[in-house]
């Protein structure tokens, strides 16, 4: 029409508005799923990187000895008697091990003139014991003995002493209460072979090879724990006197299981070194897992989400 004025409008077709579902990105999810290994990774090289974890071994080179054999069948020897022998202590005292059954006791059996591991499995309960919240003598009781029908009373006390000076920051509360005592050869025969705990002496090395344990026993007299290593958690100590005193018999903690389990023997190094096919192995399970987890989650979440933003379209 001449003289108007005409406007075009263009309506564009109705189209039903979809709530759009936000896009979760999987980058964060990988990244946790690979930090969480890495983590499990640090923990398994830190808890069983550790040399001469389950017995003391000669070194390398000069035997061919392998210490699986004084591992402890700990199912043969659970809740079995410990004979009475007599001890004498680093003061010459003669006393039955009966005196002391009142409560429970740790046993940490060595030889003093050890120049290896002995030391430093004394060392390590002693650090241990001091961040237990439990009263040496009283509630428990520890006794350090050496399974040597040669050695004397100024061994016992010549070895306290060293643990005394060494350890003066890391000491039990009440450390005059540690016994460190001597036995006769047949004794100490009759007490190590009722408990599982197997030693003996290597003359091509001069050094006696025996297992790195504290065996914990119940009031009674019971084998109620094994505890491997050197340096045992005070946790786990408290853990085992509290059941001792129960008189409960208890497996050993399944992490330290685990990591026997990641240890083979190495005749070139004599000793232990870490299993990389069951470290490696154990990781890769522990990955799966959390992956497996994580992506279940996310995908429930992602279920929810889903459903949420149906009701709100039909809405």
């Amino acid at each position: 029409m001449r003289g108007s004025t005409a406007a075009l409008v263009v309506v564009a077709p109705m189209v039903p508005v979809v709530p759009m579902v936000p896009v979760v990105p999987m980058v964060p999810v990988a990244a946790i799923v690979l930090f969480a290994a890495m983590v499990l990774f640090a923990a398994m090289v830190f808890v069983f990187a550790a040399p001469g974890y389950c017995a003391f071994v000669p070194p390398a080179g000069t035997t061919n000895f392998d210490p699986a054999i004084l591992k402890i069948n700990e199912d043969d020897y659970l809740g079995k008697q410990a004979p009475d022998i007599v001890i004498v202590d680093d003061h010459g005292k003669s006393r039955k091990l009966s005196d002391y059954g009142n409560k429970p006791i740790i046993f940490s059996i060595i030889y003093y003139n050890c120049g290896e591991s002995c030391p430093v499995l004394n060392e390590g309960l002693s650090e241990g014991l001091s961040g237990v919240s439990l009263n040496l003598g009283t509630d428990y009781n520890v006794i350090t003995l050496s399974f040597d029908g040669k050695e004397t009373t100024a061994d016992a006390a010549g070895f306290r002493k060293r643990l005394e000076v060494k350890m003066k920051d890391q000491l039990p509360a009440h450390f005059d209460k540690w016994v460190f005592a001597t036995t006769t050869d047949e004794d100490a025969k009759k007490l190590t072979g009722a408990i599982g705990y197997r030693y003996f002496y290597s003359r091509q090395d001069k050094v006696f090879v025996h297992p790195n344990v504290y065996i914990f026993l119940s009031p009674g007299l019971k084998v109620s724990r094994y505890i491997w290593g050197l340096y045992p958690i005070s946790m786990d100590l408290k853990l085992a006197i509290t059941e001792a005193a129960k008189g409960k018999i208890g497996k050993f903690p399944i992490l330290s299981t685990v990591a026997l389990a990641c240890y083979k023997y190495d005749a070139s190094i004599g000793g232990y070194r870490l299993n990389l096919t069951v470290v490696f192995g154990l990781m890769g399970m522990s990955f799966g897992l959390i992956t497996g987890l994580i992506v279940f989650l996310y995908a429930m979440k992602l279920k929810k989400k889903r459903r949420a933003d149906f009701q709100l379209s039909k809405n």
